[in-house]
Protein backbone atom coordinates (compact mmCIF):
# COMPACT_ATOMS: atom_id res chain seq x y z
CA UNK A 1 0.00 0.00 0.00
CA UNK A 2 2.83 2.35 0.84
CA UNK A 3 4.39 1.56 -2.32
CA UNK A 4 1.38 2.43 -4.76
CA UNK A 5 0.52 5.64 -2.61
CA UNK A 6 4.44 6.53 -2.51
CA UNK A 7 4.32 6.39 -6.35
CA UNK A 8 1.22 8.19 -6.73
CA UNK A 9 2.70 11.17 -4.57
CA UNK A 10 5.89 11.49 -6.48
CA UNK A 11 4.34 11.17 -9.72
CA UNK A 12 1.81 14.25 -8.79
CA UNK A 13 4.82 15.96 -7.64
CA UNK A 14 6.72 15.38 -10.85
CA UNK A 15 3.45 16.85 -12.52
CA UNK A 16 2.74 19.31 -10.86
CA UNK A 17 6.66 20.80 -10.95
CA UNK A 18 6.22 20.23 -14.77
CA UNK A 19 3.67 22.44 -14.96
CA UNK A 20 4.45 25.12 -12.53
CA UNK A 21 8.26 25.29 -15.06
CA UNK A 22 6.28 24.95 -18.23
CA UNK A 23 3.27 27.61 -17.62
CA UNK A 24 3.30 30.25 -19.60
CA UNK A 25 0.98 32.69 -21.49
CA UNK A 26 0.79 33.35 -25.22
CA UNK A 27 -0.78 36.81 -26.04
CA UNK A 28 -1.26 37.58 -29.30
CA UNK A 29 -2.85 41.01 -31.55
CA UNK A 30 -4.87 40.39 -34.13
CA UNK A 31 -7.02 42.60 -36.65
CA UNK A 32 -10.00 40.74 -34.84
CA UNK A 33 -9.12 40.85 -31.33
CA UNK A 34 -7.26 39.59 -28.27
CA UNK A 35 -5.95 35.18 -28.60
CA UNK A 36 -5.32 34.58 -25.03
CA UNK A 37 -3.53 30.85 -24.55
CA UNK A 38 -2.42 29.87 -21.35
CA UNK A 39 -0.04 26.76 -21.37
CA UNK A 40 -0.29 24.21 -20.34
CA UNK A 41 -4.05 24.27 -19.90
CA UNK A 42 -5.59 25.52 -22.77
CA UNK A 43 -5.37 23.77 -26.33
CA UNK A 44 -6.72 26.30 -28.15
CA UNK A 45 -6.29 30.20 -27.40
CA UNK A 46 -9.39 32.20 -25.79
CA UNK A 47 -10.74 34.82 -28.65
CA UNK A 48 -11.17 38.02 -26.61
CA UNK A 49 -13.17 40.24 -28.75
CA UNK A 50 -12.11 44.38 -28.38
CA UNK A 51 -14.81 46.06 -29.72
CA UNK A 52 -15.87 47.57 -26.57
CA UNK A 53 -12.84 48.50 -25.27
CA UNK A 54 -12.64 51.87 -23.43
CA UNK A 55 -8.92 52.01 -21.75
CA UNK A 56 -5.78 50.31 -22.16
CA UNK A 57 -3.05 50.93 -19.23
CA UNK A 58 0.49 49.10 -18.83
CA UNK A 59 0.81 48.87 -14.78
CA UNK A 60 2.22 47.51 -12.21
CA UNK A 61 -0.53 45.64 -10.15
CA UNK A 62 -0.02 42.73 -6.95
CA UNK A 63 -1.43 39.77 -7.78
CA UNK A 64 -1.91 38.38 -4.56
CA UNK A 65 -3.79 41.23 -3.12
CA UNK A 66 -5.94 42.13 -6.13
CA UNK A 67 -6.43 38.66 -7.98
CA UNK A 68 -5.82 36.14 -4.87
CA UNK A 69 -2.62 34.67 -6.99
CA UNK A 70 -1.16 33.99 -9.97
CA UNK A 71 -3.34 31.92 -12.68
CA UNK A 72 -6.21 32.43 -14.25
CA UNK A 73 -8.71 34.35 -11.91
CA UNK A 74 -12.02 36.09 -12.02
CA UNK A 75 -13.58 38.54 -9.33
CA UNK A 76 -16.68 40.32 -9.68
CA UNK A 77 -16.26 42.54 -12.81
CA UNK A 78 -13.67 41.86 -13.44
CA UNK A 79 -10.76 38.58 -14.78
CA UNK A 80 -6.95 38.16 -14.87
CA UNK A 81 -4.68 36.05 -16.78
CA UNK A 82 -1.30 36.23 -15.30
CA UNK A 83 1.31 33.69 -14.69
CA UNK A 84 4.50 35.41 -12.86
CA UNK A 85 5.42 39.23 -12.22
CA UNK A 86 3.56 41.81 -11.23
CA UNK A 87 3.48 43.76 -14.68
CA UNK A 88 0.64 43.96 -17.21
CA UNK A 89 -2.09 45.35 -19.05
CA UNK A 90 -5.45 46.53 -17.68
CA UNK A 91 -8.19 46.51 -20.46
CA UNK A 92 -12.15 48.43 -19.38
CA UNK A 93 -14.69 48.09 -21.23
CA UNK A 94 -18.01 49.58 -22.09
CA UNK A 95 -19.91 47.21 -19.67
CA UNK A 96 -17.68 48.04 -16.97
CA UNK A 97 -15.60 45.12 -16.48
CA UNK A 98 -12.20 45.02 -16.88
CA UNK A 99 -9.71 42.34 -17.57
CA UNK A 100 -5.70 42.36 -16.81
CA UNK A 101 -3.35 40.64 -18.87
CA UNK A 102 0.24 39.58 -17.24
CA UNK A 103 2.86 40.54 -19.00
CA UNK A 104 6.96 40.87 -19.09
CA UNK A 105 6.16 43.32 -21.81
CA UNK A 106 3.62 45.31 -21.02
CA UNK A 107 4.22 48.34 -22.31
CA UNK A 108 4.66 47.10 -26.13
CA UNK A 109 1.33 44.82 -25.55
CA UNK A 110 -0.42 48.41 -24.95
CA UNK A 111 1.10 49.67 -27.40
CA UNK A 112 -0.21 47.17 -29.86
CA UNK A 113 -4.03 47.49 -28.51
CA UNK A 114 -4.15 51.71 -28.05
CA UNK A 115 -5.61 50.78 -32.19
CA UNK A 116 -8.65 49.60 -30.72
CA UNK A 117 -9.48 51.65 -27.69
CA UNK A 118 -12.22 53.86 -28.29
Amino acid sequence: MLLIFGSFYILLGIMLLYMYFAGRLVTEVRPDGLYIRFVPFHFRPNHIPLEGVTACEARTYRPIREYGGWGIRRGVGRKAYNVSGNQGVELRFEDGSKLLIGSNKSSQLAAALEPFVR
